[in-house]
């Protein structure tokens, strides 16, 4: 067992990275759109903002010096505000990547002054005496996941706010709460570092998940150039068949005619539509058949492979069968084919004549 397992590690087939297949310019691209989704995520983190500090300012209004949490709450709206304005611009104006990455930049200094105004908000609790009110941690924890939400496709920009934030709240709880301060700011320090990691996991899945889009549109792009060119060479296959004097006659895997090229009304005398649906015994004269399944037989082991036909009796329905040579050759895999293709012409001596018709 052990043995087995060993030679299944050994035979593991190489893990093909996201990477695989995408140029420099590729992955620029993939940077830019990362930016593009925290220019996107960017007015959900400032109204947010906005609606936390009007219900902050409703919990602590009486409770803590108005002037003081009056400034405080200015303060977070109207950093709110530029940071709306600074996203309509950018948002507006169809920015290119360079703009992208000014607008990240900016972004990022954004978020670390919002942070420090939510964690300033840890202080301005304890001195007036708020340190056990629930609402502090609440609010805080509501910012941070917030943070990660609406900037996931930027880690540093959730770190930009989390680090003062959650700092400021960690060291108020280590000075000024009444009992287990200690013991919150250690979970205090917890949380961080695990919003922290699932910041930058969430930014990884982001850029995994834009890389595989980009592979799978380069897969899509490539596989329609493939139809493309594969129904382009069917109608130019068509187009030479329907314009050639030889017959071109197409049987499915059960031995129905499924075409017949404009050469076999002069041939068989009848229309090309008289001979679609009928089957191998139905058009090929039965001292014939034998020979006809043979070769047949031959051209569905050689894929590709093409069988010749010295001699053939073919014929429509009503009419008198027809001396025919030629070729058959398996097409089953070939898109827009999928059969037996038998193409030859009519032979100048007629074999056929003394063949009974056979009804």
């Amino acid at each position: 067992m052990v043995t087995g397992l060993k030679t299944a590690i050994a035979n593991k087939p190489a893990r093909r990275t996201i990477d695989a297949g995408l140029t420099a310019a590729d992955r620029i691209n993939i940077k830019i759109e990362r930016h593009a989704l925290l220019l996107r995520g960017a007015p959900i983190a400032s109204t947010i903002s906005i609606i936390n500090a009007l219900i902050t300012l409703a919990v602590a209004w009486g409770r803590i010096d108005r002037v003081v949490i009056g400034v405080w709450a200015a303060a977070v709206m109207l950093l709110s505000m530029v940071r709306l304005l600074m996203w309509r611009r950018f948002a507006k104006s169809q920015v290119a990547g360079h703009a992208l990455l000014k607008f990240t930049r900016m972004h990022v200094a954004a978020m670390a002054v919002n942070g420090a105004l939510w964690g300033s908000l840890a202080p301005i609790f304890a001195v007036s005496g708020m340190m056990s009110n629930a609402y502090l941690p609440f609010i805080i924890a509501g910012m941070t996941a917030a943070a990660i939400a609406s900037a996931g496709a930027s880690w540093k920009s959730v770190l930009a706010f989390n680090v003062p934030a959650l700092s400021a709240a960690a060291v108020s709880y280590g000075l000024f709460a009444e009992h287990d301060g200690l013991l919150i700011a250690a979970v205090i320090v917890l949380y961080g570092v695990a919003t922290t990691y699932l910041a930058f996991t969430t930014q990884q899945m982001i850029v995994r998940s834009i890389r595989l889009r980009s592979r799978n549109d380069h897969l899509l792009a490539a596989l329609t150039k493939q139809v493309d060119a594969a129904h382009e060479g069917e109608q130019r296959y068509r187009a030479l068949v329907e314009s050639s004097s030889d017959v071109t006659l197409i049987f499915s895997p059960e031995g129905k005619i499924t075409y017949a090229s404009p050469a076999a009304e002069a041939a068989f005398g009848a229309p090309p539509k008289n001979l679609l649906g009928l089957s191998t015994k139905d058009v090929v004269h039965p001292d014939d058949f034998d020979q006809f399944r043979a070769v047949g037989g031959k051209a569905l082991s050689t894929l590709g492979e093409v069988i010749p036909l010295r001699h053939v009796c073919m014929r429509a329905p009503g009419r008198p069968y027809a001396n025919l040579a030629g070729r058959l050759t398996n097409m089953l895999y070939v898109p827009g084919v999928e059969g037996f293709v038998f193409s030859g012409g009519r032979v100048e001596e007629d074999a056929c004549r003394h063949l009974p018709a056979a009804e």
